[in-house]
């Protein structure tokens, strides 16, 4: 009976040691990962350039709103492009992610349009791509703003890094959804000239 008890108190002492080692462990994990994000925690932006004059827009009909639902569309009086008073807002959340999320559009927004026309086999003419980008352009800082109130109220999200993070995804599967809809949606289409 002893030597059972000794033996019992032997391997509680010895799975003891084994959790204070991993907790070690795991300690120094978390110790690195969080030195980790600290040093990667300095993002910098090197220059970013945006050649507006390329762009010729001489009338754009109608609206594709990204990210509403058409019973959305029906409450909402007005939802024309924001004015220069709606997008002076100083926000630092806006002025870290509009730079992206419009590098984003620009860059991959035009392919995307591409593929989607090719896959539901609706094509769609270069005036009327660059119409719906510049659209979605215009969407960007309200879209940032509701994704900003979202994580902080539903998500209790208040690390910066997590906002950015958070916010630039949702808005990215949000174009492309919009997008996909759009074009599902609809007839073979030009842009106004």
């Amino acid at each position: 009976m002893m030597y059972e008890w000794n033996n019992y108190m032997y391997q509680l002492q010895q799975n003891q040691q084994l959790q204070n080692e991993k907790i070690k462990e795991l300690e120094e994990r978390v110790f690195k990962l969080e030195k980790k994000i600290q040093e990667n925690n300095s993002l910098t932006v090197d220059k970013i350039e945006y050649h507006f004059d390329q762009l010729k827009i001489e009338r754009l009909d109608g609206t594709l709103h990204i990210g509403l639902s058409p019973n959305e569309l029906a409450n909402i009086d007005d939802l024309g492009i924001p004015t220069v008073k709606q997008s002076t807002v100083v926000n630092p959340v806006n002025q870290q992610l509009v730079p992206q999320l419009n590098q984003f559009v620009n860059e991959r927004g035009p392919k995307m349009i591409r593929e989607l026309a090719q896959k539901y086999k609706k094509p769609i003419d270069h005036k009327l791509e660059g119409d719906i980008i510049h659209d979605i352009l215009g969407q960007i800082p309200d879209r940032i703003q509701f994704y900003e109130n979202e994580a902080r109220e539903k998500h209790q999200i208040n690390h910066p890094q997590q906002l950015e993070s958070f916010i630039s995804d949702h808005i990215q599967k949000e174009v492309y959804h919009s997008l996909q809809r759009f074009i599902e949606k609809s007839e073979d289409q030009k842009g106004e000239s």
